[in-house]
């Protein structure tokens, strides 16, 4: 198997710059980040850290950082490379 690290981060990117799930919040039971968990568990995915800092500005006051814009931390996953046609895939349908 070959495996990728990915963060929940760049999958929120991803979804922000495409205009997908623009309604959905971050966090939460209903958030982003509990959907993205899902959808790489039930690919066969492991989540390896929580929280981890993201690389782009993180400040409180910062116009990128928000609920439905970017988080300023993120859980990091490893999986299957050839799984991520279908985890883009669907996202799309968030």
């Amino acid at each position: 198997m070959n495996n990728i690290r990915i963060g929940a981060d760049e999958l929120i990117l991803w979804l922000r710059k495409n205009e997908q799930a623009v309604t959905i919040p971050n966090d939460g039971a209903q958030g982003l980040g509990r959907k993205i968990y899902d959808l790489i568990i039930s690919l066969g995915g492991k989540k390896i850290a929580d929280d981890q800092a993201c690389f782009w500005e993180s400040e409180e006051n910062s116009k990128n950082i928000g609920q439905f814009a970017l988080p300023k931390t993120a859980a990091q996953y490893e999986m299957d490379v050839k799984k991520l046609p279908e985890l883009f895939n669907a996202l799309k349908q968030l």
